[in-house]
């Protein structure tokens, strides 16, 4: 049998995707309808009303094909139907759970499930192609739903606080600056990540700010990017390029800074005390050489 060449067009994106991991498409245990359905399910937004039929029609798929999908997906632990109860046992709704990884222990994510707030605004109904979102389920041990407010982080009193030493300060600084972030209360948001990734959020935030791309103000969504970051789901994305020419960039604009700033006087250039410059010297031997024309013409040329 003659194998075909693979040739695959890929484009940047800076927004509006979504992250799978290659573990999951490659599964072989996986048949490429389940495969579909996980990637549509995990390119929804956390909270999205999610039901068979909506998803039959939304995939113009037979509701017996998209059971089966399913099944296999709750048989290799990538997804749970959850169906909650009263007290008396009446239905009151159901939670799909959905994981790009196998997760072995549901016991704590049937609990308790808790989902991190999505970065876009409310879903739009119909076909609403790729977004990027991450589903990120955190377990609460109080047992409760209560969550830190957007532009409060946690409480990180036993975290290692950040040390920005100083090849990285200039970073810290220029980028807090861009965003107008007071920077030692950003650093104390940062506590307990390393600076590598504190700064690649900054330049996340930063770079997701210029594109326009933030729907939510810009101390929301850095703690939302924190958040992630302490979960181990953050990855660098549309600020890829801005950390990596960081230095780069800060030596250019001041050097465009410098250059735009009047040059100083130097010191053989002033005048010293008494003296008259060169201007007043030449209009001193004008008004000399003007008076020596009149006498002249008045004398008849006699000296």
């Amino acid at each position: 049998m003659n194998a075909s060449q693979l040739l695959i067009v890929r484009r940047r994106h800076a927004g509006n995707f979504t992250q799978i991991p290659n573990s999951l498409i490659r599964n072989e245990h996986l048949s490429l309808k389940a495969l579909g359905v996980i990637v549509h399910l995990l390119s929804l937004p956390p909270g999205y009303r999610i039901s068979l039929e909506g998803l039959c029609a939304a995939r113009k798929e037979g509701e017996t094909a998209m059971r089966t999908a399913i099944q296999q997906l709750e048989s290799l632990n990538y997804m749970r139907i959850v169906r909650d109860r009263s007290a008396s046992g009446r239905f009151i709704q159901s939670r799909w759970i959905v994981s790009d990884e196998p997760i072995v222990e549901w016991a704590p994510h049937l609990e308790n499930p808790r989902v991190e707030e999505p970065v876009l605004d409310q879903p739009v109904q119909g076909d609403q192609g790729a977004t990027n979102t991450v589903f990120v389920e955190t377990l609460d041990s109080s047992k409760t739903t209560t969550t830190w407010p957007e532009d409060t982080p946690p409480d990180t009193d036993e975290s290692a606080a950040l040390i920005v030493d100083e090849g990285d300060e200039e970073c810290w600084l220029w980028l807090c600056q861009k965003l107008s972030l007071e920077p030692q209360r950003t650093r104390d948001q940062c506590t307990g990540l390393s600076t590598s990734v504190a700064l690649d959020v900054l330049a996340e935030v930063l770079e997701c700010k210029r594109q326009n791309s933030i729907r939510k103000t810009v101390p929301q969504f850095l703690a939302s990017l924190l958040r992630r970051a302490r979960e181990g789901k953050f990855s660098l994305s549309a600020g890829s390029e801005l950390r990596r020419d960081l230095r780069l960039i800060i030596r250019r604009q001041q050097a465009v800074e410098n250059a735009a700033k009047p040059a100083p006087v130097r010191a053989a250039d002033k005048p010293e005390n008494g003296s008259s410059t060169g201007r007043e010297e030449f209009q001193r031997m004008r008004d000399q050489l003007t008076r020596k024309v009149r006498t002249s013409t008045i004398t008849g040329g006699i000296p």
